[in-house]
């Protein structure tokens, strides 16, 4: 799992159909101390996130798995599973 902050919302007219009604964030990925790393990702959302808040993600095949099975995977990379209240690093 990783750590972001949704910043924007997607929206495509042409997608995959196992997108279809899904919902795309866009998140940037950060470490432990809240600040950027990397560059911005795009993931689907299961959590209902807004802009500013910070989320869990997770990348990979993981990223299919929160979705009910099909027929066919969800075509993700990216998904957000979570939102973070705080972070404690102490």
């Amino acid at each position: 799992m990783r750590l972001g902050r949704v910043i924007g919302s997607i929206w495509a007219t042409q997608k995959d159909a196992s997108l279809h009604a899904r919902r795309m964030v866009l998140v940037q990925p950060l470490r432990a101390d809240g600040t950027d790393v990397g560059r911005p990702t795009t993931a689907l959302d299961t959590c209902d996130a807004g802009p500013g808040d910070t989320v869990l993600y997770v990348t990979s095949s993981e990223a299919a798995l929160p979705f009910k099975a099909t027929h066919d995977l969800t075509a993700s990379d990216a998904t957000v599973v979570g939102v973070v209240d705080t972070v404690d690093l102490g």
